[in-house]
């Protein structure tokens, strides 16, 4: 146990005083502190993005967005059109070649030809993703032409236009998982919850390729035994990955409650997590991130240079960004059954019985047996890791396959 904690201490200072792990932890904070602090920033230059603070004076002259019309054989007045596009300025055109030249100069933003109540030809020098003029004009011209047949049948157009627009009144009650107010916190966990792993497990797997290299292994490895190794170092990964992701939660918690007015409390669901779903990240979270660095740091020991851990690493981050994908889908979609059969498989359940948590309903007999799975699958990992890490010591040259490796413990 002595030299267990011994390895824990000098692996997780080793970690801390990485120049990698304060940079990029300088800099998240950072980036955290930044973002949350732009409404406040907002507010202080009199642009408030929340709230109606102060109410600014608007000239809707210079606002109106200028439309080019030709009407053909006087089919519709342009006044009834102007009176139903009120925030347009319209402008009456003699022809198509002027239209054109008025678009093409952009001296206006659209133009149209109306050749009949219900036929028009929309002119725009170039179209966009978020071209809305053509359905505007359309509605207003829709809405005239209802007013007229309408009007010679003898029935009053307002009074239609009541009876369809009449405002339904409704109130919503969640039985279950509120989906749309559970997205971004879960979103944001499990981004940060691949970043850790991927950033964690690279420089784990670096560590021990590193000191495989220059033959500081094979002295560590008859100083103590290689399950005190491989889970001093992995434990202290992780414990440096939950400092810094409790570092970003705490700076992002501090700054928000600095800035909650700037805000007006629209970020409040995200700082009050669930606890159900907050235990349950934290526990999955941890016993998913301790297995895969396991994995990694098995790697690390199955190559002889630190140039070798991205090839060989390949493989796992493949099956990890597989899992992360399958989570993010989840995230619309709670009760598919490929989230449903991940949150039972060791390399994706700790993030996809999560999102089935957090977004959906889960029984919790289902919880018990993924999280029985995952930290039996663990322990096992870890243990099988330190056999491959003492049989890779010993082994020097092109990088050993875990197939390979399994095989030879097989043999002894």
């Amino acid at each position: 146990m002595r030299s267990f904690l011994t390895v824990l201490k000098f692996e997780l200072f080793n970690f801390l005083k990485n120049k990698v792990f304060k940079v990029s932890t300088i800099i998240l904070c950072l980036l955290v502190i930044i973002g949350l602090t732009i409404p406040t920033i907002m507010d202080t230059f009199g642009k408030p993005i929340f709230g109606d603070k102060k109410k600014e004076e608007i000239s809707y002259t210079d606002s109106k967005i200028k439309y080019g019309v030709l009407i053909k054989e006087n089919t519709i007045k342009l006044d009834d059109l102007q009176a139903q596009l009120p925030d347009n300025e319209l402008i009456n055109v003699k022809n198509e070649d002027e239209l054109s030249n008025l678009v093409i100069s952009d001296n206006i933003t659209a133009g149209f030809i109306v050749n009949s109540p219900t036929n028009y030809e929309y002119l725009v020098k170039n179209t966009s993703m978020d071209d809305g003029n053509r359905f505007a004009f359309e509605s207003a011209l829709l809405n005239l032409y209802r007013n007229k047949t309408l009007s010679e049948k003898g029935i009053d157009y307002n009074e239609v236009m009541e009876v369809y627009n009449i405002p339904m009144e409704y109130e919503t009650t969640v039985l279950g998982k509120d989906g749309m107010k559970n997205y971004l916190y879960t979103y944001i966990l499990i981004f940060g919850l691949y970043f850790v792993v991927l950033f964690y497990g690279q420089l784990t797997a670096t560590a021990v390729a590193s000191e495989k290299s220059n033959r500081t292994m094979e002295i560590l490895v008859t100083s103590t035994s290689t399950k005190n190794l491989i889970f001093g170092k992995v434990i202290a990964g992780a414990l440096a990955g939950i400092i810094q992701f409790g570092a970003l939660i705490l700076v992002a918690s501090i700054t928000y409650k600095l800035n909650i007015q700037a805000w007006d409390n629209n970020l409040d669901f995200i700082f009050n997590i669930p606890g159900n779903v907050l235990a349950t990240f934290s526990i999955f979270g941890i016993l998913g991130y301790l297995f895969y660095l396991f994995i990694y740091g098995v790697i690390g020991a199955l190559v002889s240079r630190t140039e070798d851990v991205g090839t060989s690493s390949t493989p796992l981050t493949i099956v990890f960004i597989v899992a992360f994908f399958i989570s993010m889908m989840g995230l619309t979609n709670p009760d598919m059954y490929a989230l449903k059969v991940a949150s039972f498989i060791p390399f994706t359940s700790f993030m996809a019985m999560f999102v089935r948590v957090s977004m959906g309903n889960v029984s919790s007999l289902q919880i018990v047996t993924s999280l029985l799975i995952l930290a039996v699958s663990t322990i096992i990992t870890g243990i099988f890791g330190a056999k491959i890490y003492r049989l890779g010591t010993l082994m020097y040259g092109n990088p050993i396959k875990i197939t390979k490796a399994i095989k030879m413990l097989k043999d002894k």
